[in-house]
């Protein structure tokens, strides 16, 4: 594993050819004859860095096909066919994102994010999320706070109000608005922003935690019935004091295709009220 740079901006890019090795890596068929997160298989994967639970409800260990040093993985139920909507104990594996993250404090920064359903990225059905320290800023994040840097008040704070305005919420509790963007580069998008200002997920309060679970729930269930493969990420800005931590999510019901690829930019096609009426 080593980061390489972009001929042309210098951007880190990952090299890690030994992750061709991981189950399904090239997008056949994701049957798993003998699944390597369910429980009476922990041989199978490396020794075990943290659990809830005995049995054990959630699971955490290093990642067999690491990317970088120190990626983890969190298998989050001891059933195979679990959906995170379908789980009871969603607040513990909110309080593992957390501690785990926290655990990673001194990398440049730590991606938490998980890759539901084969179009998703998931190489294993079992539910799961992945932590990865990385050595680097990842562009996006870098470019987020720059421009959280350069603004005269917090674009997410503002937000929040103007969303709830034009009828673009569509869920808030009494610490998370759960909205469809304005302008979305994935059909379906959406955020759940904390409504107190923090740059990083490790500043939420346990009632905070508990309602955020409830949210992802919630968000789970209503992108299953679009897609069964999505995506989630938690947007962090470690020692960043003017950003605004969010968590971004989408169903996946599109490639990215070449305009994109070649260009960076997205087109958006789907409105955002529509994201929200079929959402909620």
């Amino acid at each position: 594993m080593t980061t390489r740079a972009h001929l042309i901006t210098g951007e880190p890019i990952l090299f890690a050819p030994e992750r061709a090795a991981r189950p399904h890596a090239f997008l056949e068929d994701p049957a798993v004859e003998r699944c390597p997160f369910c429980p009476g298989h922990e041989e199978e994967t490396p020794p075990q860095i943290a659990a809830i639970g005995d049995p054990w409800r959630v699971r955490v260990f290093p990642n067999k096909y690491p990317s970088v040093a120190n990626a983890e993985v969190i298998v989050e139920s001891p059933n195979h066919n679990d959906a995170f909507d379908g789980i009871e104990h969603a607040k513990e594996i909110v309080d593992v994102y957390v501690d785990r993250y926290r655990a990673h404090a001194g990398a440049a920064y730590t991606c938490l994010f998980k890759n539901e359903g084969p179009l998703g990225g998931a190489s294993i059905p079992h539910l799961h999320s992945q932590v990865m320290p990385l050595p680097f800023v990842p562009p996006r994040v870098e470019r987020e706070a720059n421009a959280f840097a350069r603004a005269g008040a917090c674009p997410l704070c503002t937000a929040i109000d103007a969303h709830r305005r034009e009828q673009l919420v569509i869920r808030e509790g009494d610490a998370f608005a759960w909205l469809a963007p304005t302008a979305s580069w994935m059909p379906y998008q959406q955020w759940i922003v904390p409504k107190r200002h923090v740059a990083e997920m490790t500043a939420f309060y346990d009632a905070e935690r508990t309602e955020l679970a409830s949210l992802l729930r919630s968000a789970s269930a209503s992108m299953r019935k679009i897609s069964a493969s999505f995506n989630w990420s938690f947007q962090n800005f470690p020692r960043q004091a003017a950003a605004h931590a969010y968590v971004d999510l989408f169903p996946r019901v599109t490639a990215i295709a070449g305009f994109e690829l070649a260009s960076g930019t997205f087109i958006e096609i789907m409105d955002p009220a529509s994201t929200v009426l079929r959402l909620r």
